[in-house]
């Protein structure tokens, strides 16, 4: 989703829909990562016809080392650009020294007439 990518862009972390992959510009795995996904709902009919969406995103920050910096970035690009947040949590992996910030983000976007 284009507005997400947008969003994130800010941050200087790369950011992947659905998952990393190896790309020309990032064939390895890198040290900080975003990965996420949107689903839409229908929220309001008005006359019967519809008004608006609720898009959800989730998004995950993979971190290698101290994610505090990243997820400051993350918070104010996401709602600079006007989604607000459900939920935050995370997870960390001794065995990697890896941290996991998983969010679910929200936004609402009018129906075309």
């Amino acid at each position: 989703m284009k507005r997400v990518q947008d969003a994130l862009r800010p941050t200087g972390i790369p950011a992947f829909a659905g998952a990393w992959k190896a790309t020309a510009e990032n064939p390895t795995v890198p040290d900080q990562y975003l990965v996420y996904t949107t689903q839409t709902y229908e929220t309001e009919h008005w006359d019967d016809a519809l008004r608006r969406y609720e898009v959800y995103v989730y998004l995950n920050l993979w971190c290698a080392g101290d994610p505090t910096d990243a997820i400051r970035r993350v918070r104010a690009a996401m709602r600079g650009a006007g989604f607000a947040m459900r939920e935050e949590g995370d997870s960390y992996n001794d065995d990697t020294d890896q941290t996991l910030v998983a969010w679910t983000w929200v936004c609402w976007e009018e129906a075309e007439a």
